[in-house]
């Protein structure tokens, strides 16, 4: 399956945010990662709300989808997998024409991750605060634990790569190995090695470039990816509220994160105490 392989323990328990800034900076002397001579960041972050069995793999690797996809026709269950994935993304396509800005099949890709579609692509950040408010903002998850990943992702693909397969560190969504990758999904067949590829999105105005998002892609047919520099840091239940007030107070909070009208409704009731 096309996950992310996640370390066993943990390298540091948050209970506030200057505990995770900390134990970030000590990550990333224990991995030698400098001062970056780059304008995009490779230290990458992601928060999940509570503790999952495998918890980075994308929509289409997830168990709700597999259920679905047992019943659709195939060999095995990873030929399953994608003919759900390229059924309901045609349905997405047909149904949202007159919604969508472009035809290109990436542009429709992340149009459909951004809506809620299952894809093969999982979020990452490069803003740790961000990634911290994605674990702690469900107050229905308050009373689980949740978990911070933090990753170097020009280690994500394996180290032969770029002799390899011709494909080196973090990729453009313009990058014709990432359109290939996502083209499996449109019915699009190009033949490239089944990877977990680390791509840039385009910064525009929205979400992406408000969560300085980042994602992970995981081609059908890729192995599990391995990453040496992959860490998690726990986040305790009773330490979520704690966590949420400190990052409200440094203008980390549901408007500023998603930056539309539904989010700014739900930050301005939560300031005033209606759920």
């Amino acid at each position: 399956m096309a996950e992310i392989e996640s370390p066993t323990d943990y390298i540091a328990t948050i209970s506030g945010v200057t505990a995770c800034l900390d134990a970030i900076s000590k990550w990333q002397a224990t991995n030698g990662i400098k001062t970056e001579q780059q304008f995009f960041s490779a230290v990458w972050f992601r928060g999940n709300g509570r503790v999952h069995p495998i918890p980075l793999r994308p929509g289409v690797y997830r168990d709700e989808f597999k259920k679905i996809a047992e019943h659709m026709h195939g060999k095995d269950l990873e030929t399953k997998r994608l003919n759900t994935e390229l059924r309901m993304l045609d349905e997405f396509r047909a149904a949202g024409a007159g919604f969508l800005n472009s035809a290109d099949a990436v542009d429709v890709y992340f149009t459909a991750q951004h809506y809620g579609m299952p894809t093969r692509l999982l979020d990452w950040t490069t803003n740790p605060l961000a990634a911290l408010f994605f674990a702690v903002e469900n107050k229905h998850l308050h009373g689980e634990n949740g978990e911070l990943f933090v990753m170097d992702a020009n280690k994500v693909l394996p180290d032969d790569s770029g002799a390899k397969y011709k494909i080196w560190g973090i990729v453009g969504i313009r990058n014709p190995y990432t359109a290939a990758a996502i083209g499996e999904s449109f019915w699009i067949w190009h033949k490239r090695q089944p990877l977990v590829i680390p791509v840039l999105p385009d910064n525009r105005p929205g979400r992406i470039g408000q969560q300085n998002s980042r994602f992970t892609l995981h081609m059908h047919n890729a192995p599990p990816a391995q990453n040496k520099t992959l860490a998690k840091m726990k986040i305790p239940a009773d330490s979520k509220p704690r966590i949420l007030e400190d990052l409200h107070r440094l203008n980390v909070n549901e408007f500023t994160t998603y930056n539309d009208l539904d989010h700014l409704s739900k930050g301005i009731r939560r300031a005033w105490g209606i759920d």
